[in-house]
């Protein structure tokens, strides 16, 4: 292999690498308190407007993903409340760009074009879930995770809400 294709092979393959994308990490932001007295937990007092299928679906995965971990649901006298923000937001669609360019050095002078085409998902809503913690003796927020992600669309789909609370909730301490 000559010295041009090995550069151009390393060149190709750190650009597929440069594409790849782990996510985003969960930020979590939590108060001096002991989280280890929620043992039980009940949602933040519903609004009286019906709940979106989003609403149903982050609350399904969020009381799955508390039971899992060892927690229990308690509507009578829970010690904590758990409640949800999303906020979303339309990302504009890349276009292709082209560019063109002129240099020269150590007695040389060269040109070259560049391509820019948009690589990756297509989707065109981003946004952040953020699922918070909250003491009922203090009325004080003790624990808050989110999360930066991509969505199909505005509404959230089953799956889109069970992966973005497991991610979200695998940052909070487990009973078990």
């Amino acid at each position: 292999m000559t010295r041009s294709r090995i550069v151009v092979v390393a060149l190709c393959a750190a650009a597929v690498a440069g594409c790849a994308s782990t996510g985003s990490p969960v930020r979590v932001d939590k108060a001096d308190t002991d989280v280890g007295k929620c043992q039980s937990f009940d949602w933040l007092a519903p609004t009286k407007e019906a709940a979106s299928l989003t609403d149903q679906r982050v609350r399904a995965a969020a009381l799955a993903e508390i039971e899992r971990k060892g927690y229990t649901l308690s509507t009578e006298n829970p010690d904590c409340r758990i409640t949800y923000q999303l906020s979303t937001f339309e990302r504009p669609v890349a276009k292709p760009r082209v560019g063109a360019g002129v240099g020269g050095g150590s007695g040389g002078i060269g040109g070259g074009i560049g391509v820019s085409l948009p690589v990756g998902k297509r989707d065109r809503h981003g946004g952040t879930l953020t699922i918070d913690i909250v003491d009922v003796d203090s009325n004080s927020q003790i624990w808050s995770g989110a999360l930066d992600a991509s969505f199909a669309a505005a509404e959230l789909s089953e799956d889109e809400a069970r992966e973005g609370v497991a991610r979200i909730l695998k940052e909070f301490p487990s009973r078990k």
